[in-house]
């Protein structure tokens, strides 16, 4: 093999190892989602909820701007499935100007949407 040659096979091996080894980012990352409901006071505020899934749960991270407390039924379905119904529905309450987390432990489920309920129980 001429050293022409050689400089171009172990400068295609580098650009191929050098690809390989960049951390994925963008598209391949997770997205996150949101979803609102809206108050019944003051008018015009929203209740926020943003949520991203693990490998075996979801955090549901949330914003009250509401002057009461907001109860909500937050719907998840099962992973990687299209046109699947099987869903599952845990409840959750937040207080009037509040935000922060919760935590769901649901293997094979993920997130769908949230939607407003009178309360949980």
């Amino acid at each position: 093999m001429t050293p022409k040659k050689l400089v171009s096979v172990l400068l295609g091996c580098a650009a191929t190892a050098a690809v390989m080894l960049t951390p994925a980012t963008g598209a391949a990352a997770a997205a996150i989602e949101r979803d609102s409901v809206r108050c019944s006071k003051p008018s015009g505020q929203w209740a926020n909820f943003s949520w991203g899934e693990g490998n075996t749960s979801a955090t549901i991270y949330f914003n009250n701007h509401c002057s009461h407390r907001v109860s909500v039924r937050i719907t998840f379905v099962r992973k990687g499935s299209v046109g699947d119904k099987a869903a599952k529905y845990r409840c959750m309450t937040v207080n009037a100007h509040t935000k922060g987390r919760k935590k769901f432990y649901a293997a094979v489920y993920e997130p769908y949407s949230v939607t407003r309920v009178s309360h949980c129980g």
